[in-house]
């Protein structure tokens, strides 16, 4: 290490804990897309409700990249009645059918037929709250027809007035509950019409297979209903779920392409800007001194001219930098785009401006020929040197710096890594915050930068003073190795070249 670095006129300071630049993940999101007209869970069982807990829908009968459309797109809506109307004409019509079943009188019974009227408009009212309570309802319509019966009333059949809370009990979701129902009604009739002794081929011939098939016919008209409703549901559910998930990909593209503008801005122009605000202020105060001093004031104005002519390379090369930039946003081809400007070999060119600007650079590049040149983790290194130098010059406080690149291997890694250093001796860090926070924006954007490839970026105050910032970028497989030349950059003893 060289002795600027370890020989400070401060004491040397205690260490302090390294800040470690993590980038959150994104958190999962969740959607819970209800549908409004579906009826609230039951028993635990999401009926007509989705719970989603991702962010990704695809349908094999819809091509990924076509925009979904709303279900009237699709499917011709066509106006409905209103429920309660169509509950009333239901209601009516079991009525009107029993009703009729005991005008007619068939079996010719020995009690009052009147008294059977008031169970058949009960019946009929019972439909009434088919919807809310189907299971209550089909109940209900059971043991009526049950107590009915018992009477010794007009026989009004077995399915026809049970056939409507079948129905609904099926287009509920309340399969079993139709079955049972169903089943013990079937096996109730036929014990007792056999224990009183009618015809075994009649009853079990005509009127078991009869009784059958329409309760049957109704439990499957039900579910059949239900099925197709629970399809509707979810493709409702998924064209709204798709049009969330485009909104959220089209705000995430955004959100990463301003992140992605910010770095660029800040890397490409922030350097020449704080190298632009040294100089100026150097010809400032050489102005100054045109008009204090006599005979040294032709020094101080050609210092000053030279400075400004530092101001006016800055400032050109700040522009060039943001004219890429634009171009790049715009879509337009630009001659030397934004990678080529951040590659390994570009260092020099770093380390000449900061010692332009009256900073002591010290460049160790340790990298085999070509190593990463033109790839992402060559341009993170760059960046990470930029962002350290101009950290450097605006804010520590110093007069030298140490800029290291070298190859490393990493343990358990697939390929290398580029261990990036760059270490000053100025202040350090002044609060517990201070080190993660020195660099603003910039340094949440490298870090950022540095965590898409892979990498960590890590900032500390060494043991003689100073700042340091290190990155580890890793070296993607294929990158390659095109040479085996070491260049070494040393420090220049003035503010000359390198």
């Amino acid at each position: 290490m060289p002795s600027t670095l370890g020989s400070g006129g401060a004491a040397p300071r205690p260490p302090r804990r390294a800040t470690r630049c993590v980038v959150p993940r994104p958190a999962r999101t969740r959607l819970d897309v209800v549908d409004p007209d579906a009826d609230p869970p039951r028993d635990g069982r999401a009926s007509g409700w989705v719970f989603l807990d991702s962010v990704s829908v695809t349908s094999p009968d819809i091509p990924h990249d076509q925009p979904p459309g709303p279900p009237s797109a699709t499917r011709p809506s066509r106006p409905s009645p209103p429920p309660w109307l169509v509950d009333a004409l239901l209601g009516f019509a079991v009525l009107d059918v029993v009703a009729f079943a005991i005008a007619a009188d068939v079996g010719g019974t020995r009690a009052d037929p009147w008294v059977a009227y008031p169970i058949a408009l009960v019946l009929g009212l019972l439909v009434l709250g088919r919807r809310r309570f189907p299971v209550g309802v089909l109940v209900a319509t059971a043991l009526v027809i049950c107590a009915y019966y018992t009477l010794d009333l007009p026989a009004i059949g077995l399915a026809l007035p049970v056939s409507v809370a079948l129905y609904s009990a099926a287009v509920a979701g309340r399969l079993g509950w139709a079955v049972g129902v169903a089943a013990a009604l079937v096996v109730a009739s036929t014990y007792f019409r056999l224990a009183e002794g009618d015809d075994v081929r009649y009853v079990v011939g005509y009127e078991l297979a009869t009784t059958v098939a329409l309760m049957a016919a109704a439990i499957a008209l039900g579910h059949g209903s239900f099925v197709r409703r629970q399809r509707d549901e979810q493709r409702r559910h998924a064209d709204a779920l798709r049009d969330q998930t485009l909104e959220l990909e089209a705000a995430d593209r955004l959100a990463h392409d301003r992140e992605a503008v910010a770095r660029d801005l800040h890397d490409v122009v922030g350097h020449h800007l704080a190298v632009v605000s040294l100089h100026a202020n150097v010809a400032r105060e050489a102005l100054d001194d045109v008009d204090a001093a006599g005979a040294a004031g032709a020094a101080a104005l050609a210092t000053a001219r030279a400075e400004l002519e530092l101001v006016r390379t800055a400032t050109t090369t700040a522009l060039a930098d943001l004219r890429a930039t634009v171009r790049a946003l715009r879509g337009a081809a630009a001659p030397a785009g934004l990678a080529d400007q951040a590659r390994i070999d570009r260092l020099v060119d770093l380390a000449r401006t900061a010692r332009a600007a009256g900073l002591d650079v010290a460049l160790d590049v340790d990298l085999p020929s070509g190593t990463a040149d033109g790839t992402a983790a060559g341009a993170a290194a760059y960046r990470v040197v930029q962002e350290g130098l101009t950290n450097v010059l605006r804010h520590a406080g110093a007069r030298a710096a140490v800029v290291r690149v070298a190859l490393e291997r990493s343990p358990g890694a697939p390929g290398d890594v580029l261990a990036v250093e760059v270490r000053d001796d100025g202040h350090g860090a002044r609060g517990a915050g201070d080190a993660a926070d020195r660099g603003g924006f910039g340094l949440r954007g490298l870090c950022e930068r540095v965590a898409v490839l892979g990498g960590t970026v890590e900032t500390d105050t060494p043991d003689g003073g100073g700042f340091r910032l290190r990155a580890r970028v890793p070296v993607t497989p294929g990158d390659g190795v095109r040479g085996t030349a070491s260049v070494r950059a040393p420090r220049s003893s003035g503010g000359g070249a390198a």
